[in-house]
């Protein structure tokens, strides 16, 4: 049974969650005409989105779940946003919650010199409860090649990923990838709440500080190529052969 709340507040459509959109109607109904619970929908809908390729998308504010399926690729912000849209389209209740995270895991990705990052969270509606997971993020062949980095190197942390952290989710329960309860130094320092999507996040006036300058964009258009050309040299087992260093964004406004 789905609550009032979530049906009315967390199923709508907004200008990034393009739930009408044909693309994202024909999507959804092809990952799902087969089943009939809503946890089989929503684990369908997260390993479709999963095997996406990780690549970061510099103007995340600005892109529909429609644009995610046409670039075929995203980061936690896009292919959150396609998540959280082909749930909902298939009447999935799901929401973005947006916390801080350090930014040990992207070590070997980027310079991590700002020590933490905004990073999105997908949160699925099932059986009376919110289920958390971020495990699309990283796609399968990406996640291997990092752990096996992390095994290489003897660290917890890195390229993505967290040793320790969960690669699937069943819909049963959290699942997170770049972090893990093991690990108490990799958890969020803090939660922001939740949100439709990003657009409607960053409009929050409690959210202001966190808004990029135009300047602060536009180097990230910068180094997002940087990350993405980095990502796919882990991705293809040469992750150990380059010393390309990305720059980060900086502070708390930094986000993937």
């Amino acid at each position: 049974m789905v609550s009032p709340e979530a049906r009315t507040a967390w199923m709508r459509e907004t200008l990034q969650l393009d739930i009408t959109s044909p693309k994202v109607r024909l999507l959804a109904d092809r990952i799902t005409h087969k089943l009939s619970t809503s946890r089989s929908k929503a684990v369908a809908i997260h390993d479709h989105v999963k095997t996406l390729p990780f690549a970061c998308v510099a103007q995340f504010m600005h892109t529909k779940a429609s644009d995610i399926i046409c670039l075929g690729h995203g980061d936690c912000h896009s292919k959150g946003i396609l998540f959280v849209a082909l749930l909902r389209a298939v009447s999935v209740p799901a929401r973005m919650r947006f916390v801080t995270l350090p930014t040990r895991f992207l070590s070997g990705v980027i310079d991590t010199g700002s020590h933490t990052m905004i990073h999105a969270i997908a949160e699925v509606y099932l059986d009376t409860r919110w289920h958390q997971t971020d495990t699309y993020v990283v796609d399968a062949p990406l996640s291997r090649e990092a752990r096996e980095l992390l095994r290489f190197t003897h660290t917890q942390q890195g390229y993505g990923v967290h040793l320790q952290g969960d690669q699937d989710w069943n819909g049963f329960g959290d699942a997170h990838a770049q972090s893990t309860a093991h690990d108490p130094s990799s958890l969020p320092l803090v939660d922001w709440g939740v949100a439709h999507d990003p657009a409607h996040f960053y409009a929050d006036t409690n959210h202001a500080a966190l808004r990029q300058s135009f300047s602060v964009r536009m180097k990230w258009m910068l180094g997002a190529h940087l990350v993405n050309r980095k990502v796919q040299q882990i991705r293809q087992g040469r992750g150990g052969q380059t010393s390309d260093v990305v720059p980060s964004r900086g502070g708390a406004s930094s986000s993937r």
